[in-house]
């Protein structure tokens, strides 16, 4: 939603990442996209996934409040159906790390239009 100054509220964004191992690639994004969104003023909860394991799941809070999901993946992610209702933006982990800024402005756009 935007300000009235034309400026975009913050967001609270859920982000699910996921690559085979849930090492490298999953941790690059999300450092990438978490920059980007404190950059902007945004909210944003992290779920890396992985190597058949979740080291730290998204509360059903986090999910119920999150404006907009983002799944930045190299593989299908367990737990879809949490966000069922909410906005997703699903991308490849290696373009949520090579074009950070991109991926947050279409999540903007996903914000404002929904």
């Amino acid at each position: 939603m935007l300000k009235t100054n034309n400026e975009l509220e913050p967001m609270k964004i859920a982000l699910i990442t996921s690559c085979l191992a849930g090492v490298a690639h999953s941790k690059m994004a999300a450092i990438a996209l978490t920059k980007e969104a404190d950059k902007r003023g945004h909210i944003i909860a992290v779920e890396e996934q992985g190597g058949h394991k979740i080291p730290t799941k998204l509360t059903t809070e986090q999910i119920s409040e999150a404006d907009v999901v983002i799944i930045a993946k190299m593989v299908t992610i367990s737990g879809k159906n949490r966000f069922a209702g909410k906005p997703i933006l699903d991308v490849s982990v290696n373009k949520a790390v090579r074009e950070p800024n991109l991926i947050m402005d279409q999540a903007e756009n996903l914000f404002t239009s929904s």
